[in-house]
């Protein structure tokens, strides 16, 4: 079997994608799991109809998917973006939107560095209702292409009523002279943001209220771990918030953000004005780079695929999370390549792929869980995968190949609900999670 650390060590954060599913053989890509980031987010404007609602999509492009092409004194790169608007996953796309962006680099270091990124948005005009929004980045040196899909409910804005648009994580605030710059945060993923984050959103007034008093809160479980309270002064119309959220302190998980206004002068409910909320999460920083673990009682269970029974009843034997933790680490440290080293290339190369099983794999069960996750976490991408999803004479079943390995795996599905169980080879050895 290959060693996660020799694997880690030779792929260290990338991971593998299967191509488009054709159903017939396909090979296999190497991309990282959530190759670009985008949010979209409502907000409101006055005009002459009164107050109107819209969509402002943003996305956020690392510079290492973008192909990069010495041009003089610049390192040049380009890549389109799509974003298709449809009413329900599948359906008849009812809008769409298409632009062009253009980068140009001095440093070569930067243009396969991930912290480094690249902003865009467009504003989407859309009626109140619930939608499917899918953006597509294309880049333009290499034509390769990424895909990322989400629900989006977009909301009707009363203008007799105090309103709140949707809320945005802040990296950062420069002043410009009388002006603030915001860098959003469209990650949601904010661990790397030490000093905590700031939390920028609208708020439109119909009434003569002087001021209000405004709580913040977050929660983790049900449990409020985080809250702060101010009174602000608001005017009739248009008013712009930016709120420091220290997050510092917070362990890794998912969390959410709540933000309620009340009249300053009536504490009991009916005083409450207009509230709203938005999740965010905290993964698992190794040097600087996020893993994808948002749980760590869950990263705990998901480690047996590679830890012994005996390490895994030793690393969850405490009821105090913080000494858990430390097992938890200490467990890797000995699995570390580079002993020592704050960076862990087979911790980040084994929950990478825990991640992957959980997008690609997952129905009833968690991803990890199923039989094909359970492959893919121990042995890593297949080198050849050969799909038969629709087949006259069989129910739907897949082949992974592993060349190096010499091994084959073939998984059925059963029940023709996407529940593929492992049907070659027999393994007696492993623990099946029914």
């Amino acid at each position: 079997m290959r060693t996660l650390s020799t694997l880690a060590l030779m792929l260290l954060l990338a991971v593998s994608v299967f191509a488009q599913d054709n159903g017939e053989g396909s090979t296999v890509q190497d991309v990282r799991i959530q190759p670009f980031y985008f949010d979209a987010l409502n907000f409101a404007e006055y005009g002459e109809f009164g107050l109107q609602g819209r969509v402002d999509v943003y996305v956020h492009v690392p510079y290492d998917i973008v192909t990069f092409v010495k041009d003089e004194e610049f390192y040049t790169g380009g890549y389109d973006i799509t974003v298709l608007v449809m009413r329900s996953e599948g359906s008849k796309v009812i809008k769409e939107e298409n632009w062009e962006r253009k980068i140009e680099l001095l440093s070569f270091e930067r243009t396969n560095n991930p912290s480094y990124y690249d902003l865009t948005q467009r504003s989407l005009q859309l009626e109140p209702g619930s939608y499917q929004i899918e953006v597509i980045f294309e880049d333009k040196e290499s034509q390769k292409e990424f895909r990322l899909t989400k629900s989006v409910e977009v909301r009707k804005f009363d203008a007799n009523l105090l309103g709140i648009s949707d809320l945005m994580l802040v990296r950062a605030v420069e002043s410009q002279g009388m002006k603030k710059q915001i860098s959003p945060q469209i990650n949601p993923n904010v661990a790397a943001l030490k000093e905590g984050f700031e939390l920028f959103y609208e708020v439109y007034n119909p009434f003569q209220l002087g001021g209000i008093v405004i709580d913040y809160t977050i929660t983790r479980r049900g449990k409020e771990v985080y809250s702060k309270q101010t009174t602000q002064g608001i005017k009739q119309g248009l008013n712009t918030f930016l709120a420091s959220i220290n997050s510092t302190g917070l362990g890794v998980g998912s969390y959410t953000l709540q933000v309620k206004m009340r009249r300053a002068d009536d504490t009991t409910d009916s005083g409450v004005l207009a509230r709203i909320e938005r999740p965010f999460i905290i993964e698992w920083l190794t040097a600087g780079a996020p893993i994808s673990i948002v749980d760590l009682d869950e990263a705990i269970d998901q480690l047996r695929y590679f830890a012994k029974s005996d390490e895994l009843d030793y690393i969850k034997e405490p009821t105090d999370e913080d000494e858990r933790r430390k097992r938890f680490e200490a467990f890797w440290e000995r699995h570390n390549p580079t002993p020592g080293s704050k960076s862990n290339a087979a911790m980040v190369e084994y929950y990478n792929r825990v991640a992957y099983a959980d997008r690609h794999f997952g129905h009833y069960l968690a991803g990890w869980k199923t039989d094909r996750g359970m492959v893919y976490i121990l042995y890593g991408p297949p080198d050849y995968v050969d799909r038969h999803p629709v087949d006259v004479e069989s129910k739907p079943y897949e082949v992974w190949e592993y060349y190096d390995l010499n091994k084959r795996y073939v998984f059925i599905d059963e029940s023709g609900f996407g529940d593929y169980r492992l049907l070659y080879p027999l393994w007696d050895e492993r623990n099946r999670l029914r």
